[in-house]
């Protein structure tokens, strides 16, 4: 500690002199710029820094770069610029950094992987989306400690904008936090186009608690069609027409940002019902709430919310016609009405006009043969956020795998300068190949990274005109939370960190849920079927498919570099942290902790959830598998009956309308970070773990003798659910049981 707590830095209510609330609205993110444009700072999440970038004049040179905590996600700068405060999501701390003198005067313990943070406009207060203990930190800049923990802000709570009504108090604003996944609408089926749609839950800052949840519906029609639906029952053709009219709701909902009296949210919106294409299972949303009355904005009864994908289609078909693959942030300038928002996936950031209304449009034609002006630019790999200066003719763009700003001339809409952020790995190095593999999973288009050598360089392969890729269904490594009608059925997606054991990347599970696929380099049938790119595995020139594609059960490894390191960044995908990780045992919690433990192994959980990665279904050979092991297209002994299965459900089909697997049962997922995962169940039936739980076939499964269920004792139950609540990489696992 190298200053007191009670050293205010902010103006004070009674000396207020009206500059800071001359700024907008503030918004969390992970690149800020100081109220004089002198200076950008942006984090580091791989390097576990953040680094200063002297902007002023356009010198565009790195300043500095600055240890905080593990993971630092976003950044906010404070409306005096004398602090930067640091969210840092492995640590569980906010570093508070002294801009003046460069160095970490604070890490102040807030919830469990923080990740969005913002100021109130004033400075008095700020706000700290915990994204895996579902809370927001309150912490006062007087004192500079948390003064309130508000809960009942939904699961994973990640974007955090706060509105500026010019005045000099902090406690007559809103603070709107985005839940990153959607939630379950009643009375809809599972996998349908509209079964679940966005939360935005709104806090009032005069008591710091939850006032208001904006609901964001489904659009019913986003603009793309499909070759029949498998949930209603409408078969596809061959040749395919596309005459189905196809749906989406907001998913993914990472930033939030506020203009006017309007907030804007882009996202990732699922379309899941079969048959799955690449232009028609995710869509980039624009959603847009109005502030005044907190719902989601509507004109003349039409909402304002708009798919920005809708008329790219029309555009001429060239390599720069690319479809806005994860929308993830956004930035408004000051004095005029256009933003930009961020495509993480497509690597471009695209401009966005507001009417009138604040009606949001990318200016996409309209129909085929019709005109449009979609401002594109191309910017780094994986861009993550995006800030503008206060005279609206620079903008900032930090891009995570590349590790460098993209400083764009908003005049030109250009590219004007690029400042290397932090450190790559050394090229031929196994982080430089991990970090290949990183590259590729978050891409929709290729990658671009030639400090790498030959093998960072890869061209627009991994999907048709950027719609999709890896991250596309696996935010962060993990998961969407959205149940889809594939080719097995329906399929809930598994997240990715339970692939392989935290403590050994050559301890893989079997991969889906049916065992279908043994390598992630199996899902080059992914990248060319549902994704529609060219693929990764190429005839010697590097250049021209491979036709002879090796269908499971066959073997892919070694036959493309660049899966091969995918498979190796996927074997490292951090597992979210628990909020019971490391309880004291001696603490009430922690005896709950302990009971629950010997209650998972009475139960016979160990016999499906067993080993360091949590799941008996190990890959215990080197593929292939023998044939005599596949049955279905699965290997058959890694199957487990875990009664959720049921054929008389409407949603159990396959995405072409036959009966899915599912009879033979399925390879039991991983428990490793399952307290973040939202719905559980193949087919989403579980909501959350208490409702899994509650399913009498399923926890029942490993019981020789139901009469030994113990869980209608409700202090059995509660101290189980803690306990599986609490299982992520650190909690010391059961002997492996494997399945026979």
């Amino acid at each position: 500690m190298l200053w007191p707590r009670g050293n205010r830095s902010f103006a004070k209510a009674d000396d207020f002199d009206g500059r800071f609330n001359k700024n907008p609205p503030t918004a969390s993110g992970p690149i800020a710029v100081t109220s004089d444009d002198r200076f950008v700072w942006v984090v580091n999440p791989d390097n576990n820094s953040v680094s200063i970038i002297n902007v002023h004049d356009d010198a565009n040179v790195k300043d500095g770069e600055i240890r905080v905590g593990r993971e630092p996600n976003n950044l906010a700068i404070s409306p005096d610029d004398r602090w930067v405060a640091v969210s840092n999501t492995v640590s569980g701390t906010i570093s508070i950094i002294n801009a003046r003198t460069r160095r970490v005067v604070d890490n102040i313990r807030v919830g469990t992987e923080p990740y969005g943070i913002a100021f109130t406009p004033n400075g008095d207060k700020l706000y700290v989306a915990n994204a895996t203990s579902n809370d927001i930190s309150v912490i006062d800049t007087n004192r500079w400690r948390v003064v309130r923990t508000i809960r009942n802000v939904g699961l994973q709570p990640r974007g955090i904008a706060i509105t500026n009504d010019g005045d000099a108090r902090d406690d007559d604003e809103k603070v709107y936090v985005t839940q990153f996944f959607a939630v379950q609408r009643p009375g809809t089926v599972i996998g349908a186009d509209d079964y679940k749609e966005g939360r935005v839950t709104v806090i009032s800052t005069r008591n710091d608690r939850v006032v208001k949840e904006v609901a964001l519906a489904p659009m019913a029609d986003v603009g793309f069609n499909a070759n029949g639906s498998a949930l209603k029952r409408i078969p596809a053709t061959d040749p395919a027409t596309f005459t189905v009219p196809t749906g989406a709701f907001p998913n993914f909902l990472n930033a939030v940002v506020i203009k006017g009296d309007k907030a804007y949210l882009p996202n990732n919106a699922a379309s899941p019902d079969g048959p799955v294409r690449f232009n028609v299972n995710v869509q980039s949303f624009l959603n847009v709430i109005d502030t005044t009355t907190d719902k989601e904005g509507e004109v003349g009864g039409q909402k304002q919310t708009i798919n920005m994908n809708r008329g790219i289609q029309f555009e001429a078909a060239t390599p720069n016609r690319l479809f806005l693959g994860v929308p993830w942030h956004i930035a408004f300038k000051r004095n005029s009405n256009e933003g930009y928002v961020v495509a993480q996936a497509a690597n471009i950031v695209v401009k966005v006009v507001l009417d009138a209304n604040g009606t949001p449009t990318i200016n996409a034609p309209t129909q085929a043969g019709g005109s449009g002006n979609v401002i594109r630019i191309p910017v780094g790999q994986n861009p993550r956020g995006i800030v503008i200066n206060s005279t609206d003719n620079r903008a900032y763009v930090m891009n995570e795998v590349s590790r460098d700003v993209y400083v764009l001339n908003l005049e030109t809409n250009t590219v004007k300068s690029v400042v290397k952020a932090a450190d790559l790995p050394p090229p031929g190095t196994l982080e430089a190949r991990v970090h290949i593999g990183k590259a590729i999973f978050h891409s929709s288009t290729g990658v671009s990274l030639p400090e790498l050598g030959a093998e960072g360089v890869i061209g627009q392969r991994l999907s048709s005109g950027g719609w999709s890729g890896c991250i596309s269904c696996h935010a962060f490594g993990t998961t969407d939370a959205v149940v889809w009608i594939f080719g097995a059925g329906p399929r809930r997606s598994v997240h990715l960190n339970g692939s392989f054991n935290p403590h050994n990347p050559q301890d893989q599970k079997i991969l889906n849920y049916s065992a279908i696929f043994d390598e992630v380099q199996d899902f080059e049938n992914n990248i060319r079927g549902v994704s529609g790119g060219l693929g990764l595995i190429t005839l010697a020139d590097g250049v021209t498919q491979d036709p002879t594609l090796n269908a499971f059960p066959l073997a892919n490894t070694g036959r493309s570099r660049a899966l091969d390191s995918l498979a190796e960044y996927v074997a490292r995908i951090r597992t979210p942290i628990s909020p019971f990780s490391n309880v004291a045992p001696f603490t009430p919690l922690g005896r709950e902790l302990a009971l629950g433990r010997q209650v998972f192994e009475q139960m016979g959980c160990v016999n499906c959830h067993s080993g360091p990665g949590w799941s008996s279904a190990r890959r215990d050979y080197t593929p292939p598998p023998a044939a005599s092991e596949i049955v279905n297209g699965q290997v058959i002994r890694l199957l487990r009956k875990v009664g959720t299965f049921s054929a008389a459900n409407s949603n159990e089909i396959r995405q072409n309308g036959a009966a899915p697997l599912g009879a033979d049962g399925y390879a039991p997922p991983s428990l490793l970070g399952v307290h973040a995962m939202g719905e559980l169940f193949h087919n989403g039936s579980a909501e959350t773990l208490e409702d899994l739980l509650k399913q009498k076939p399923h926890r029942q499964a490993g019981l020789t003798n139901p009469a030994n269920d113990v869980l209608d004792n409700p202090v059995f139950f509660r101290a189980l659910l803690r306990f599986v609540q609490s299982i992520d990489s650190s909690t010391p696992p059961f002997p492996l049981k494997k399945l026979n």
